[in-house]
């Protein structure tokens, strides 16, 4: 990765430092993006731009289908306009269920292994105070255990967790809490006023004091987002694998394999992407 684009919390590496606000911190191993992981795939998006590639979002990949010449067909679009793309491979980077649609016509195995996959939705609550008034803070953020009873899971102290959001916030700071477990998808169905009240209310709770007010707030939601591993998810997975591996051209990868944290999502998108030149190149001879 471009040295440019990277950014170490406040203290790297070390056993302690100073954020250039001057606030002391107890020293982090945590490495980020300067501008946040989603400038990551603006990015690439835009280098894959520039090589020829076209990429299309907002389009929903309605079935897979195999053509009489041993390529695949993806279907897209709406119902009232559907497209044909032929691909001679494709990687499907999706959430379980939608993976287990478009692969049962063909993987029977892999498609029933995966809908037995639970999931679990979750929202992301951001939060813009006044940095001088929130004053410092311990830590870079905390995890709520769910024995406690609260709504937030976690709480992410941003602009204490990452130098360069702190020097972008110009004396604004920025915190985040996360909310939605497994089973509670009641909670979700609040609306985000609600969900931002209860953010607050709880963050100051853990902090020991209320926070300043709000400057801005932002709700993300994220449905069916994150699989859950329950006892005998590698071998669930095991059978995926091995389903899809009958499928000359298709590769999967995402968080329901290796984790659900960004390295290992990205160790399968490195190994689809592999699979996936290494197919081509065969076909190519």
């Amino acid at each position: 990765m471009d040295r440019a684009l990277v950014g170490r919390t406040p203290g790297g590496r070390t056993t302690g430092g100073r954020t250039p606000g001057g606030r002391t911190t107890a020293g982090s191993a945590f490495v980020g993006v300067r501008g946040g992981v989603g400038s990551l795939p603006r990015a690439l998006a835009d280098l894959l731009r520039a090589r020829g590639v076209t990429i299309r979002t907002g389009t929903i990949a309605r079935e897979l289908r195999r053509g009489d010449d041993g390529r695949w067909v993806v279907l897209v679009g709406p119902t009232i306009a559907v497209e044909e793309i032929v691909a001679d491979s494709v990687v499907l980077a999706l959430p379980t269920a939608p993976t287990a649609r478009l692969l049962r016509p063909h993987a029977r195995d892999a498609a029933e292994a995966l809908a037995g996959v639970e999931t679990a939705s979750m929202a992301i609550v951001t939060l813009a105070v006044d940095a001088a008034a929130l004053g410092e803070l311990p830590g870079s953020g905390f995890l709520v255990p769910p024995v406690e009873g609260w709504t937030i899971k976690a709480s992410t102290f941003s602009s204490t967790k990452w130098g360069w959001l702190e020097a972008a916030g110009r004396g604004t700071a920025y915190l985040r809490a996360s909310i939605g477990r497994a089973g509670e998808a009641a909670v979700l169905q609040r609306p985000d006023a609600e969900l931002v009240e209860v953010a607050v209310a709880e963050i100051g709770r853990a902090i020991g004091r209320p926070l300043p007010p709000i400057l801005d707030r932002h709700v993300q939601r994220w449905g069916g987002a994150l699989p859950q591993y329950a006892v005998g998810h590698a071998d669930r997975i095991d059978v995926v694998r091995a389903s899809v591996a009958r499928l000359p051209g298709v590769e999967v990868a995402g968080a329901t394999y290796e984790g659900v944290g960004i390295p290992a999502v990205v160790r399968t998108g490195r190994a689809a992407a592999a699979a996936t030149l290494d197919h081509l190149t065969q076909a190519a001879r």
